[in-house]
């Protein structure tokens, strides 16, 4: 694990310490993450790929050429893998603007914004995304879990979540005991679960799929 990876777990998903973190780390992140297995964003697809042969025929994540939203786009690692894959229709949002303006150059996003709190999502955001997927947001040092609830509010109604959760992170904290309250309560409906797959070189995650379904 590289210096700057151990240092982003130790931020506590205080907004203004991630803001400062990823505008220093911004330049490098690509070569330190892939310096280091990442094999996140081809689960990501997977776990997309799967949540969608699950969906009813009528959800509109299950159309052709369904919008995604990468929530927590970073640099754009997880939309390489998603444009490789076939969802050409991206939009990126992130809290740090430097890791979107390096995103911004690979050219593959419709649109891109900075400055976003995924605990505070801005309100032209809910409900407008078909597909929205988060992968590394859920980890150690970031956004806490219960932001579950706030990025399902990213979902139009009927359409998919998915999320990669880094094992460190369901292990220490209640994000299990949030995803049951709102399993529970109809607005998420689960539809896959990949457990202790590849994240990086030296961890695993587990990568899930919902449909959103209810108001929050």
């Amino acid at each position: 694990m590289t210096d700057s990876m151990r240092g982003s777990m130790s931020l506590d998903g205080d907004v203004e310490k991630l803001a400062r973190f990823y505008r220093d780390w911004a330049a490098a992140y690509d070569d330190d993450v892939a310096s280091h297995g990442y094999g996140l964003p081809d689960m990501m697809v997977e776990t997309l790929r799967a949540g969608v042969a699950r969906l009813p025929a009528n959800s509109p994540a299950a159309a052709d050429g369904a919008r995604v939203l990468d929530a927590g786009c970073g640099t754009g690692l997880v939309g390489i893998a998603l444009a490789s894959a076939g969802w050409a229709v991206l939009d990126g949002i992130d809290l740090s603007h430097e890791m979107v303006a390096e995103a911004r150059k690979l050219g593959i996003y419709r649109t891109l914004r900075g400055g976003v709190d995924l605990t505070d999502p801005p309100a032209d955001l809910l409900g407008a995304a078909p597909i929205v997927t988060l992968g590394g947001v859920f980890t150690v040092g970031h956004v806490p879990p219960r932001a579950l609830a706030d990025v399902a509010g990213l979902v139009m109604p009927g359409g998919l979540l998915v999320v990669s959760l880094r094992m460190a992170y369901r292990a220490e904290t209640d994000l299990d005991v949030v995803r049951a309250d709102l399993e529970a309560r109809g607005v998420l409906v689960p539809l896959v679960e990949f457990t202790q797959r590849p994240y990086t070189m030296d961890s695993t995650g587990d990568y899930l799929a919902w449909q959103v379904l209810a108001e929050r």
